[in-house]
């Protein structure tokens, strides 16, 4: 085994040490300076490494926290989705009682709104309930609207709510006007109110009638149930009869009841 260098090596620590010794107190601070900042980058680093530590540590969350987050971030999400469904549903309520407001500022009739509360289940297309009643000057036989045409009138009277019949509904006998012919007809209930309740039968139409699929139909004000001239709905079909006294029609109505919320009531 070769001993040469582990020799050399003892002599020259041996020999640095007795120089170091023999040194002056002033030289001694002198290298003990030197050989200090020759250490000082490896402690700034180590230093400087600590602190990426400890920052990465402090920004760094856990699986746990992740989880928790990302469950509050879905609830803020869901209850933004409601405010913004809430808000749309306000914005068409506003924009349906724009209508209404417009629609009784233009008419010369004494009007009054009322809610939709509730269907009769044994007749759930031809009946509905609403909020007026005898306490604000409804009784029985009042017609009863919307903006777009006809809904009804007015069947059964209590103190705070009332009973409409629809059209179609045997206790709402409706005379109407076809228009341009001028030609009067009876709307009663159809065979295809099962299924397609805005669907009527239009009868007594001449049997030579130039009524024609597409022709307005409105209140003829006959009987005088009735204000003249309210839009009832359309011809959707017509057939006529030339061997007999009178033709069938079809008529498609302008209201749905089944998407009514509010009807306004004629008063007296």
């Amino acid at each position: 085994m070769n001993l040469r260098p582990y020799v050399y090596a003892a002599g020259f620590v041996l020999g640095l040490a007795a120089v170091l010794l023999a040194l002056s107190p002033q030289a001694a601070r002198q290298v003990k300076l030197a050989s200090g900042s020759f250490f000082v980058p490896l402690f700034s680093a180590e230093t400087g490494l600590q602190r990426a530590h400890n920052f990465a540590a402090s920004k760094t969350a856990t699986r746990e926290e992740l989880l928790d987050q990302n469950r509050r971030l879905a609830l803020t999400n869901e209850v933004l989705r409601i405010q913004i469904q809430q808000l749309r549903a306000t914005a068409e309520e506003n924009k349906v009682l724009r209508v209404q407001v417009a629609f009784a500022a233009t008419n010369q009739w004494k009007l009054r709104l009322g809610q939709v509360i509730g269907r009769d289940p044994a007749n759930w297309w031809r009946t509905l309930q609403i909020n007026l009643g005898s306490r604000h000057g409804v009784r029985e036989g009042l017609p009863v609207l919307t903006p777009d045409g006809l809904v009804g009138r007015v069947h059964e009277v209590h103190p705070n709510r009332s009973r409409v019949a629809l059209i179609g509904d045997p206790a709402c006998r409706l005379s109407i006007n076809v228009q341009p012919s001028r030609e009067n007809g009876i709307l009663t209930a159809d065979g295809a109110t099962v299924f397609d309740h805005t669907i009527v039968n239009l009868q007594f139409l001449p049997a030579h009638t130039a009524a024609r699929a597409g022709d307005p139909v409105v209140t003829s004000g006959l009987g005088r149930l009735f204000p003249r001239g309210i839009p009832v709905g359309k011809l959707l079909s017509v057939a006529p009869a030339p061997g007999a006294l009178n033709s069938n029609a079809r008529v498609k109505l302008a209201v749905d009841s089944s998407r009514l919320n509010e009807v306004w009531v004629i008063l007296p």
